[in-house]
């Protein structure tokens, strides 16, 4: 399937294959860095975003606001056209985490749309799972420079999900670990260059593939100059804003340790603040949890979080696991929202001055979000100009822009 809008520029092209197709209310922020990413390469490049045939993809093509070719591959099988979702991920973890089956066999038995890749001048790969299909497509197209966009490193997630959860879950968790360490290893191996959103990161994929050229790009998160609502805390009933997609287990659990461990302290010092959880899909038991506690709510779906992060004194990031930069807290700190993180919340973000606290134990925790609420003594501020120069939409542009013509002068020059 696919769907060709008018306005596809000419000159070089770049082909995506993403677990994904973005747009620009997409509502997880593995999509909204690619939504990002498109904004950022579609003025100089033709895009062709290829990606498995789903409900939701098939939903997102028709709201896809650029100027991109897309392709949707169904495949064969049981999992075909996104079927038997749960079978289908369970069946990928199996595989060290990669694409679907159904996907992984468009690709091996040539029903994968290569003439649209063969056309390309570089081909990506955003996500782990989806750079399972490097080693064919360099098979079939060795001259075409390959990149992968590890939006995290699969491997450490598992780890990290492992060290946190109980027997059963930690032995199932360690297994899946050691099932994607041998297959990220080969499938950064077959890149040309793999792009990272941390040093840390970066040191992982070059411990598991140390021949494989990895940069750093720190995501284009921040927002154009002059988009922002101004800042607008409320005084009387101080919000303490937490964001995600609730039905993730990394933001679940956050939430629900936050809730449990964390508020009620909070709200023995402070006691008009309100803790606001935004984001969709929360989980029955945090619906059960948040109508129990006093002065905690949910939002479902939000068209924007700019309204929330505007009116709120404090933003928490309270993960335990995860593996990447969280993109939810460098969102806070772009809009001048004081944050106090878990480490876990605040890793990849090599700056401990421009948090208002970074804290493991709950009470430690609860004293920071209420120092801040009383006083958050310019951290907001202090952080955003500093986040401003590193994640700011502009820097993203340039960076990114400049590695992909610098590969393409690099693949010439080899040719």
């Amino acid at each position: 399937m696919s769907r060709n809008p008018d306005g596809v520029p000419g000159g070089p092209g770049i082909a995506s294959i993403t677990k994904y197709i973005p747009h620009d209310s997409i509502p997880h922020a593995g999509g909204q860095y690619l939504w990002r990413h498109c904004q950022a390469l579609a003025p100089e490049y033709r895009l062709t975003l290829i990606a498995p045939d789903t409900p939701d993809n098939r939903a997102s093509r028709d709201r896809l606001d650029l100027p991109a070719d897309v392709e949707l591959v169904a495949g064969s099988g049981a999992f075909r056209g996104g079927r038997l979702k749960p079978l289908a991920d369970l069946e990928s973890a199996w595989a060290g985490s990669s694409a679907t089956r159904n996907v992984r066999r468009a690709f091996s038995h040539g029903d994968a749309p290569w003439n649209a890749l063969a056309r390309a001048d570089v081909i990506e790969f955003q996500w782990s799972e989806m750079m399972s299909l490097a080693p064919v497509v360099r098979r079939r197209l060795p001259g075409i420079p390959l990149v992968g966009i590890a939006h995290d490193v699969i491997t450490q997630r598992w780890e990290r999900a492992g060290e946190a959860a109980r027997w059963p879950l930690s032995a199932a968790y360690a297994w899946g670990a050691r099932r994607s360490r041998p297959r990220e290893a080969e499938s950064f191996a077959q890149l040309d260059l793999l792009l990272a959103f941390s040093e840390k990161d970066a040191a992982l994929a070059r411990s598991l593939a140390p021949s494989t050229r990895v940069e750093v790009v720190h995501p284009g998160l921040g927002p154009e100059p002059g988009t922002l609502p101004p800042r607008a805390p409320e005084p009387e009933a101080p919000i303490v804003l937490f964001t995600g997609a609730l039905g993730r287990g990394d933001n679940h659990d956050a939430a629900m340790w936050f809730l449990t461990r964390v508020w009620p302290a909070v709200l023995a010092e402070v006691p008009d603040a309100r803790f606001v959880a935004a984001g969709a899909g929360p989980r029955p038991e945090l619906e059960r949890l948040v109508a129990q506690t006093p002065r905690a709510e949910l939002t479902g779906f939000v068209d924007s979080l700019e309204p929330w992060y505007a009116r709120a004194s404090v933003f928490v990031a309270p993960l335990a696991t995860g593996a990447g930069v969280k993109f939810k807290t460098i969102d806070a700190m772009l809009r001048g929202v004081p944050v106090v993180a878990t480490p876990v919340g605040a890793e990849g973000i090599d700056a401990p001055e421009h948090f208002a606290g970074i804290e493991t134990e709950p009470d430690a925790f609860a004293i920071a979000v209420v120092r801040t609420l009383r006083d958050d003594a310019g951290v907001g501020e202090r952080a955003a100009r500093w986040a401003d120069g590193v994640y700011g939409a502009e820097a993203f542009r340039t960076r990114l822009r400049t590695l992909y013509a610098g590969l393409r002068a690099d693949s010439r020059g080899g040719a």
